[in-house]
């Protein structure tokens, strides 16, 4: 590195005219353009659109789409009060501040001394006031500031998306143990029911067993069939407690993870509430909406920022100027210190010559990271598509799935209380009213579950094709 200085001593006045020429050498960074993936212009879970009625999916507060009242609240909660989600909100403070303290480099750097200096000589003593204004400014002819602060906004806008992914997770776990621990109830209230019929059909086949009717294998295979429900009961309330233990986690609500809680009044709507029933609709997703995805944006910024950082490390091998002025004055009276100034005026260039290829190896870094966000955005863009596809698809199977168990369900209800009329009449047979009680109660099980597996898809694909952008929050621009 070769550093040259000139020193030029002018008036004051003159140096107005001089510091003009800071406002020179403005340089933009061109974005990169990522190459065209093909993808279809409209996602949708059917394997053919022609002439089927579809919804165009929305995404703004997608809870909302419930009507859950509760949830409302609990996800406004949450928003708030999640401690991950804070923490996210500092990270982007951070970035922000990293960002100022880039863009600080385009103003000039203006200090103000003041100083006392004594001195001895024999038995005479001698003070000496100093005071003083200077400042520094970086002509950016190459662009090199200007792409460092580039640089840091687009970090800055990474780290939002970030921040709306955080949001977006935050939202779709309350919303997922909300109607989990209704679900946990649901099932409660279904095994209760189950519990009471397997009763009631074991007092039935008592009264035989004790009139010489039926065999105590009857009885006892009866006995066992409730256990079993007591078996789910127990399994049951485990999963409602994890349910309540994730969502008092999730809200930040740690007074939530003691057992108590169920009592509170919030908590103790899921006792009467049932999983809201959706929409069959068939469901779309503009391609769009994939670059509303914080994850896709974030990845997107990190390229941009990465290609701002190759500007800036390219700019770096060229000559750097700067201009400095000072205006300074001292004297043995501090009164005095502003009548005698010195006005200096200074150019700087620093040209580099040999640095052992540090800075060569510096822009081949920054263009492998260009090279890598580049590739790291096409596979964010691709794993979105992919992941929005199959909530589509999910979306669909679950639907059906739902429909064929529910009929299941209505058939097998029948040839229960079919099996049932006769085994009571006495000309049934326990084993066919056996089996058709364990149909029942088996599809039962799978219908509860499969409408929890469909919500689950619904909020998986809510979470798909959300922005997150759920605050008030202004975006950096």
């Amino acid at each position: 590195e070769v550093s040259v200085r000139f020193i030029i001593r002018v008036p004051w006045r003159g140096t107005a005219a001089v510091a003009v020429l800071a406002l020179a050498g403005c340089a933009s960074v061109t974005p990169v353009e990522p190459p065209e993936t093909a993808l279809p212009d409209i996602f949708t879970g059917q394997n053919n659109n022609a002439g089927t009625e579809q919804n165009s999916i929305s995404v703004n507060r997608w809870w909302q789409s419930f009507n859950d009242p509760q949830l409302d609240q609990f996800i406004a909660q949450g928003l708030e009060q999640n401690y991950s989600l804070q923490a996210a909100w500092a990270r982007l403070a951070q970035s922000r501040a990293l960002w100022r303290q880039n863009a600080s480099g385009q103003y000039p750097d203006v200090n103000v001394s003041l100083s006392k200096s004594r001195s001895w000589r024999e038995s005479t003593t001698s003070d000496l006031w100093s005071a003083g204004i200077s400042t520094e400014y970086e002509l950016d002819f190459w662009g090199r500031v200007s792409a460092l602060d580039e640089a840091g906004r687009l970090t800055a806008l990474a780290s939002h998306a970030a921040t709306r992914t955080q949001a977006n997770t935050v939202a779709g776990q309350i919303a997922l143990n909300w109607f989990g621990l209704i679900k946990e109830g649901q099932n409660l209230a279904l095994l209760q029911q189950q519990q009471a019929r397997v009763q009631s059909a074991l007092q039935v086949i008592r009264g035989r067993f004790q009139r010489g009717q039926a065999a105590v294998s009857d009885v006892w295979q009866q006995e066992q069939l409730l256990e079993s429900i007591n078996a789910d009961l127990i399994s049951a309330e485990g999963l409602r407690d994890s349910y309540r233990q994730q969502l008092a986690v999730w809200m930040g609500h740690s007074e939530w993870l003691s057992a108590a809680a169920l009592e509170n009044s919030e908590l103790r709507a899921y006792q009467t509430q049932s999983l809201p029933q959706l929409d069959t609709t068939p469901l779309t997703v503009p391609v769009s909406a994939l670059q509303q995805r914080p994850d896709v944006q974030q990845a997107f910024f990190k390229l941009q920022s990465a290609n701002a950082s190759l500007a800036a490390a390219v700019a770096n091998r060229y000559p750097r100027f700067t201009l400095s002025a000072s205006y300074s004055g001292s004297d043995e009276d501090l009164g005095k210190v502003f009548d005698n100034w010195l006005t200096n005026l200074a150019g700087g260039l620093v040209l580099p010559l040999i640095d052992g290829g540090n800075r060569r190896a510096a822009v081949a870094q920054q263009r492998a990271a260009v090279d890598e966000n580049l590739a790291l955005y096409q596979q964010a863009l691709l794993d979105a598509a992919q992941e929005v596809q199959q909530a589509l698809t999910d979306e669909r199977q679950s639907q059906a799935l739902v429909v064929s168990l529910e009929r299941q369900l209505e058939l097998a209800s029948k040839t229960e209380a079919f099996q049932n009329n006769r085994y009571r009449k006495g000309v049934g047979d326990f084993l066919a009213l056996l089996n058709a009680q364990q149909d029942v109660i088996s599809l039962e099980k799978q219908l509860l579950n499969a409408r929890w597996s469909q919500l689950q898809n619904r909020i998986q694909l809510y979470k798909a094709v959300s922005h997150g952008d759920f605050s008030k929050e202004e975006t950096p621009s």
